[in-house]
Order: structure tokens, then sequence, then C-alpha cells
């Protein structure tokens, strides 16, 4: 898996994903084309933005296919003199539970801590979203030596009700070190 440059089709083809789990998302609501345009070209192109999107792809699923896309990663809304960011990660559905979030997750934090030299990677999911087990797991065990995980109440009204979340962390120290094995 590597990430690259995102394209206007494959951002085209993540809008489709993500309206399809709208419980799990802060903007509930379906994306148009028109508004995943504006979205790429005035974030994604725009280099002075807050936000690094990368598409994630990988040669091996699709033979002649070398751009293969298995999700969208992101570092958004960077705080340069904060040191610090959040992490936003979306996978093709038919590539969920192969291991790819982990691998995908990797990736993020390498550059966010050996390229963009942050500090801390922050993160929260809903507990609505099925992958709040993956996260939990990443924050206390996967990616940290100490762990940073906390559920917050009340942080998504959805379907007539309230959904708790899990905020997490990873800390570019404790990545280097889990990483290296020290």
């Amino acid at each position: 898996m590597k990430l690259v440059a995102l394209t206007l089709d494959q951002c085209q083809q993540v809008r489709i994903w993500r309206n399809d789990c709208l419980e799990t998302l802060r903007t509930p609501y379906p994306l148009t084309e028109e508004q995943q345009e504006k979205f790429f070209r005035d974030v994604i192109c725009n280099r002075n933005s807050l936000h690094r999107y990368f598409a994630l792809t990988d040669d091996a699923y699709l033979k002649g296919s070398p751009k293969h896309l298995i999700g969208m990663g992101g570092l958004i809304h960077i705080q340069w003199e904060n040191s610090i960011a959040e992490i936003s990660l979306i996978l093709d559905p038919k590539m969920r539970g192969q291991g790819l979030g982990q691998k995908a997750v990797d990736l993020l934090l390498d550059q966010a801590f050996n390229s963009l030299n942050l500090k801390t990677v922050f993160g929260e999911v809903y507990l609505c979203n099925p992958a709040w087990k993956f996260w939990e797991h990443l924050a206390n065990m996967g990616h940290n030596e100490k762990g940073c995980w906390v559920i917050l109440p009340n942080r998504k009204y959805w379907n007539g009700c309230y959904q708790n979340s899990g905020y997490f962390s990873f800390d570019a120290d404790d990545f280097r070190r889990v990483k290296n094995g020290s």
C-alpha cells in the first residue's frame, strides 16, 4: 500500500463510500458531485490548506490497474504552531477486515511524524461506527506504549438518540518506539 496524490475521480469514488455511511460522520448529509469537486479544488489542491489528503492505493489487488483505490486518508485540521493534526480514514467497504486499515494508519502516522514533523495525531470515532474497536485497539496497544482512549458522551445525535464517541491520540515518540521495537 502507498500514499499517493488524490485525483478528482478517486475523490468522487470516496464520496460514494462516504455517502453510504453517514451515521459514522460529523456531517451526516450526503455530498453531491459538485460539492466533492469544490472540496477537491479548494482543499486537496490548495497548497495552503491545513489538510493533507492522500489516496491509498495498492498494485496487488488488480493486476493491470496499478492505481487501484483502496481508500483515502488524511491529516486534517493541522495546527503547525502546536505540531498536531487529526487523522481521517475511509476504506473501500470491499477492502475492510483485511488488515489494510492498520497499514493505512501506519503510513499516515509515518507521514505525520517523519515527513511533517508533527508531535501528536488525534482522532475521534463515533461508537455507532463499527470501526471504533479498530481505533481503540490502535490507541491502546497497536501504536502507543501507554494507551490513550477516552469515551466522550453524547457527541453525535443520530436517528433520534445521542451517540458516544471514542477520542484517541498518538504521540510521535511513542509511535517510533513501538515501530522500532524498543
